[in-house]
């Protein structure tokens, strides 16, 4: 069964596995081809670092209101429907 992730979440799993695949390169650097043993880490590096970055975003993004809650979200989602359904039903009682 396949299930779907958002990008965030995929962004958190990709980092933590970097974070490890990360620790275990350095703790055995024998397992790895030398002449991609830079390469690898610099990747991971880059990996973490777009998680972080990601994070930072998201934070600055709550703080400036640019993303809403669910809770807001639905309420002005059910504002909008009573306020078109308040219409309608003024309309058929003239």
């Amino acid at each position: 069964m396949e299930t779907k992730m958002t990008l965030e979440e995929e962004i958190r799993i990709v980092a933590r596995n970097a974070a490890r695949n990360l620790r275990t390169i350095r703790q055995n650097p024998e397992n790895v081809s030398p002449d991609k043993l830079e390469k690898n880490i610099d990747y991971l590096k880059m990996m973490i670092q777009l998680h972080k970055t990601e994070l930072k975003a998201q934070k600055n993004a709550r703080r400036a209101g640019r993303t809403l809650s669910l809770r807001t979200r639905l309420k002005s989602l059910l504002v909008s429907i009573l306020a078109d359904s308040g219409k309608e039903g003024k309309e058929g009682t003239a």
